[in-house]
């Protein structure tokens, strides 16, 4: 769905990661470095129920892989101290 130039940003590599365990996030935000980790992340949940997030600048339909999703957004992660 959506306009060609979206469409055409589909892509291998530029689908989001898919998020299974909070290890999972974990080792995903390390590769991020601080700085992108800082801020807020493009992200979609597909028809599987899993989030993943991509880098900010990534297009949805990128994102998702072209596939349908359940919902997409923005999403920012944090550490909450204990």
């Amino acid at each position: 769905m959506g306009p060609p130039e979206l469409r055409a940003a589909v892509r291998p590599g530029t689908e989001g990661h898919a998020i299974r365990s909070p290890a999972d996030l974990d080792a995903w935000m390390t590769e991020r470095g601080p700085a992108e980790a800082a801020e807020p992340f493009t992200h979609g949940v597909g028809h599987d129920d899993l989030p993943r997030p991509a880098p900010r600048r990534s297009e949805h339909v990128a994102c998702a892989g072209g596939r349908d999703v359940l919902g997409a957004g923005g999403i920012a992660f944090g550490h909450i101290p204990s």
